[in-house]
């Protein structure tokens, strides 16, 4: 029996199609193009996984579904997403109607956790924060081996915890949350703050063939020894620290585990990280805990085709 997994990203949403044990046998990708609206969006979804049903037919059972935001797991509405510009989008209703699959949905950084549980630790921890440094920054939480919800559906906004008062602002409408300064998006305009000729530096650091000022440019270019590019590596190590020190002090998690794009830099914001981390005056929780950055880069997605197995299937 097969699920697919999807990641709907403020930027990209991915599918993969995978086996109980998490094997990966498809996957697709297209750009979430979120301005165009839900409908289109759930249309352009629906799509792509008729396309693996062409391929699976009966063996595929199940839809699970992360997505970037507040989510009601219980009616699969996707509440309010600030990277998706979204409120009150009806998602699992539509893709079953259109799909004949069952669906279960949650908030991205949610079946991120249930990846790790299920794939990166192999269930041999039950208590496990998980942040996913996208776009965006989510978490989700596995306490005692089970996804923590909270009372609405709604724990887990780690990317939305204030770490600057009246700081620099961030696309939920507020100020000073911890995605505002290390989400890609704020880590690229910190980046155009320091780095002034923007079309010289992506000629020499960018990837071949991908031509852009983004966190891959940076990452090459911290890599290569620029001094500004490091600078903001640093001072996002800086902050993510400062953000997880206060998670790791209520939580008290057995692992952190940090997925997402952003976290290939790990070289490079990791010894800012670990620096405030080392800092904190109560020592105990922090000498317990493990950090550990995704051998998956795709738990989200993988994560969320295990999770709709596991509930198609009880």
């Amino acid at each position: 029996m097969l699920g697919i997994g999807i990641d709907i990203g403020g930027t990209n949403t991915k599918l993969v199609v995978v086996n109980r044990a998490g094997k990966l046998l498809a996957q697709e990708r297209f750009r979430t193009e979120a301005a165009k609206g839900p409908r289109d969006f759930v249309k352009r979804l629906a799509a792509a996984v008729e396309g693996f049903r062409r391929d699976y037919g009966r063996q595929l059972v199940s839809i699970g579904i992360g997505a970037a935001g507040d989510v009601d797991p219980e009616r699969g509405v996707l509440r309010f997403s600030p990277n998706l510009g979204w409120r009150d989008v009806k998602i699992v209703g539509p893709l079953e109607k259109q799909t004949g699959l069952p669906c279960s949905m949650e908030n991205d950084a949610n079946m991120a956790a249930w990846g790790a549980y299920e794939i990166e630790l192999e269930r041999k921890s039950g208590n496990i924060l998980a942040l996913t440094l996208g776009t965006g920054i989510g978490s989700g939480l596995i306490l005692d081996g089970k996804l923590y919800h909270g009372a609405t559906g709604s724990a887990g906004e780690a990317g939305h915890l204030k770490i600057e008062h009246d700081g620099r602002p961030c696309h939920c409408g507020g100020r000073g949350c911890l995605e505002a300064y290390c989400g890609s998006y704020a880590i690229m305009a910190r980046a155009r703050e320091l780095i002034k000729d923007e079309a010289a530096f992506i000629k020499k650091f960018a990837a071949p063939g991908h031509e852009r000022f983004n966190t891959i440019c940076l990452t090459n270019a911290a890599a290569a020894g620029h001094a500004g590019a490091r600078k903001v590596w640093a001072e996002t190590g800086h902050y993510l620290g400062r953000g997880l020190a206060g998670l790791i002090l209520l939580l008290n998690p057995d692992y952190v585990l940090l997925s997402g794009g952003v976290s290939r830099a790990r070289k490079w914001f990791m010894p800012a990280m670990n620096k405030v981390l080392g800092s904190q005056q109560i020592k105990t929780p922090f000498s317990k805990v493990r950090v550990k950055v995704a051998d998956d880069a795709d738990l989200g997605s993988h994560g969320a085709a295990l999770f709709g197995l596991d509930r198609a299937l009880k």
